[in-house]
């Protein structure tokens, strides 16, 4: 059993919230592992990584067999998919899903690059129990702030998605946006929904935030919770459970502090010419993305 579609990413554009509205819809099935990267990982002939940055990627699943596995509950499920974000940013996993799985569908939101940049710098703030330092973070001299950063380089989509609209037909790839998702959720989701050929009308939970991103009220508790989330993934964690985490959890998050305009206004800049050829390969207008 292998994957009919799969969520290519992006990274903190949503592909969590997505995830689980998906696997909510009675005639989907998906895999408890989110991110396995299964076709992003590859080692050389000395065993080294040839592609990722193993502070920042982690490869779950590194075998074929330990893949069709994910899958072997999948039963009578119209859609069977999976969602991995590092196969956005990957150069090899275009080309390798199109030699595994030819005929698979492909999923995609993206998020205005500047604001995605800055929400995976605080989740990786986060995961390694550090806090946002304005005085650092929040100029144009920030660590993620500089357009050769990890953090930048992942929201220069055209490239990346290139890759896939050279490997697959078109109508085997629906792209959605996180603006979407934030302004009108149930839309967004019933668009993924048509795309999988499954009952558009399935309302999912949209009052259990996924992921919730910002600043932590406490570290200490952020720890226990990541840990937590690892485990109410696990398929015998009952979903009432795991969706209460997930609510406590949110109630201990804090907004971050915004962007300074004049920054997000500098850091768009890098990625002028790249919104406009995104916009122009997805079809649809990115504009806003540019006055914001």
């Amino acid at each position: 059993m292998l994957p009919n579609f799969i969520v290519i990413g992006a990274a903190k554009a949503g592909t969590t919230s997505l995830h689980w509205y998906l696997a909510e819809h009675p005639a989907v099935f998906m895999t408890t592992v989110k991110d396995p990267a299964y076709f992003a990982y590859g080692v050389d002939a000395d065993g080294r990584l040839l592609w990722g940055n193993p502070d920042l990627h982690i490869f779950p699943v590194k075998s074929l067999s330990e893949y069709e596995r994910l899958f072997r509950d999948a039963g009578n499920a119209v859609a069977i998919g999976e969602a991995s974000t590092t196969y956005l940013e990957c150069p090899q996993s275009a080309a390798r899903i199109r030699q595994l799985l030819p005929a698979v569908r492909l999923l995609c939101s993206l998020r205005h690059p500047v604001d995605r940049a800055y929400s995976d710098y605080l989740m990786y703030l986060r995961a390694r129990g550090r806090r946002l330092d304005p005085t650092r973070d929040l100029t144009p001299a920030a660590v993620w702030a500089q357009p050769d950063s990890h953090w930048m380089r992942v929201g220069r989509y055209s490239e990346q998605l290139s890759r896939y609209f050279d490997a697959f037909p078109r109508d085997q790839i629906c792209v959605l946006l996180f603006d979407d998702l934030r302004r009108d959720p149930q839309t967004f989701v019933r668009d993924a929904y048509r795309f999988l050929d499954v009952d558009p009308a399935f309302e999912p939970d949209f009052a259990t935030p996924h992921m919730a991103g910002g600043e932590p009220a406490s570290l200490m508790l952020e720890s226990l919770f990541t840990r937590g989330a690892r485990s109410a993934l696990k398929p015998w964690v009952p979903k009432g459970a795991a969706n209460w985490l997930r609510r406590l959890r949110g109630r201990t998050m804090r907004e971050a502090p915004r962007l300074p305009a004049e920054l997000k206004r500098q850091l768009t800049g890098h990625f002028r010419d790249d919104i406009l050829k995104t916009s122009e390969l997805i079809g649809r207008s990115l504009q806003h993305w540019l006055r914001d």
